[in-house]
């Protein structure tokens, strides 16, 4: 039997990928990571804090993106999670937390039964949140107004998760977006890094969209040494190198055209950069030029990113057959969007009579455009208390919360709200994420992107369990009469 080679580079990749996740955790394990508010409501009423809690996250609206209607794609569990319960808090910083917000901080308060309790009930420096979450698996698709993660516990550790379990919204909209992109063109539409504020939130996305869409291709080099079964590197010449051979003693042409030249003699292939100095004549002769120059080399092909896009595919498309060149890749950028994309095959298609086959999007800033809780509006809500169904009324439509310890089923094309405490009314779709303070969700990325194909446009509509619609119902008569007895009395 032949010994199996050894990876060189798995300890590194094993090394960085638990400090990519390490990083994301709350900040030195100290519990500032929440809103102040969680430290004074809690102090307030101490007896409420340690009781057992649910509380649902929800986003109430969709993606504001052709395609999408109210669906949504779950991912982002790996890095959201990460955020509280990647390694246990230590008991020595929850005291010294304890110390510093009752001497120090401007807001003096500090839930002391909470954490009384939750130091009490374990030995040892490591403490772990007494909370399990429930929630659709990475990749399945669900609707705006369905809760999508779940919290059971203790209620004054949960509240703590708020702010960090908001930010599900980012992931989520990044895998929905690319499925509205994968929707749109069969080819692998390249997330850059640049737009990313920092690396680890470029990473996260990545993953994100690989669920969603499974997009691959990506600029970010660390990414396809962390997960080399997920992405792959694409790169060619940028403007700065382009411009390198200019100066005022030869023509910016023959400038343009030497850098172009000695890039495809090195690298053997490229998507030549053809608007320096004007994409439609100095750009499109120097290109052919180079083309010519290099018969052999078939995978040189061109990159446009300003002026007319679709018209300049065409140009270059014609241009090259015209000079009895083979059909080329032409990487088309410039705000690219799935609606933009569309837009540029339908015009090669009327122009051409062909199909856009050699024309490839490069997305760049699309994957970061409405990335923000706005869109998604991520609510997170108290569903329960103790053995008592809780709302959160509102005056605006879709922003009453749902009440109980809640469930999502499916049932042919419908999503089922439901109490945990009602038999299953239809395929149970969430799942544990974490329990008792420990992530316990590993399905790896393969398995979900398998989930987010099975499950788009599947489900259409979403109802309430019996249940879980009584309750509803009653909360409603509830407010209802006791607004209208204040009215009648305040008008009286």
């Amino acid at each position: 039997m032949l010994d199996q080679p050894v990876d060189p580079f798995a300890s590194k990749r094993a090394a960085m990928r638990e400090e990519f996740f390490a990083k994301l955790f709350l900040l030195g394990g100290w519990l500032g990571a929440t809103d102040t508010y969680k430290r004074t409501m809690w102090a307030a009423v101490p007896d409420i804090a340690v009781g057992r809690a649910g509380y649902a996250l929800t986003m109430r609206k969709g993606l504001p993106e052709h395609g999408a209607g109210d669906q949504l794609i779950m991912a982002g569990h790996e890095a959201m999670l990460a955020q509280w319960f990647h390694r246990p808090l230590k008991r020595a910083d929850i005291l010294l937390a304890q110390q510093w917000f009752y001497q120090h901080s401007a807001v003096r308060a500090f839930p002391y039964e909470v954490w009384k309790t939750i130091l009490s009930s374990q030995a040892g420096e490591d403490i772990y949140l007494p909370v399990d979450i429930w929630g659709f698996p990475g990749g399945q698709t669900f609707l705006k107004g369905v809760p999508c993660v779940v919290f059971e516990g203790m209620g004054g550790a949960i509240s703590y998760l708020e702010p960090a379990m908001c930010r599900y919204f980012v992931p989520i909209l990044q895998a929905t977006k690319a499925r509205l992109m994968k929707l749109a063109t069969a080819a692998d539409a390249e997330f850059g890094l640049r737009s990313a504020p920092t690396e680890v939130s470029n990473l996260i996305l990545l993953l994100a969209r690989y669920v969603g869409g499974r997009g691959k291709l990506t600029s970010n080099d660390t990414a396809e040494f962390l997960y080399p079964e997920l992405f792959a590197s694409v790169g060619t010449i940028g403007h700065e190198m382009m411009c390198a051979a200019q100066s005022f003693e030869r023509s910016l042409a023959e400038a343009e055209y030497e850098m172009m030249d000695r890039f495809v003699s090195a690298m053997g292939q490229a998507s030549l950069l053809c608007d320096l100095v004007d994409a439609e004549t100095v750009g499109l002769q120097n290109a052919l030029r180079v083309m010519k120059a290099h018969p052999g080399k078939f995978g040189v092909g061109i990159r446009v990113d300003s002026g007319d896009i679709a018209e300049q595919c065409v140009l270059y498309h014609r241009a090259m057959i015209e000079a009895g060149l083979s059909p080329r890749t032409i990487v088309f950028e410039d705000e690219v969007t799935p609606e933009m994309v569309r837009r540029v095959y339908d015009h090669f298609r009327q122009a051409t009579g062909l199909e856009p086959t050699m024309l490839f999007p490069g997305a760049g800033g699309y994957w970061w455009r409405v990335v923000h809780r706005d869109t998604l509006a991520a609510a997170f809500k108290r569903s329960a208390t103790g053995a008592h169904p809780n709302v959160k009324f509102s005056n605006s439509p879709g922003k009453e919360s749902l009440p109980g310890y809640l469930r999502v089923y499916g049932r042919d094309d419908t999503l089922i709200v439901a109490d945990a405490s009602e038999p299953p009314l239809g395929e149970p779709l969430f799942v544990p994420l974490v329990k008792q303070g420990r992530i316990v969700y590993n399905e790896s990325f393969p398995t979900q992107a398998d989930r987010a194909d099975a499950t788009w446009n599947r489900y259409h509509r979403w109802e309430l369990s019996p249940r879980v619609q009584e309750w509803q119902e009653r909360f409603r008569a509830m407010r209802e009469r006791e607004i209208a007895a204040v009215r009648e009395r305040t008008t009286s």
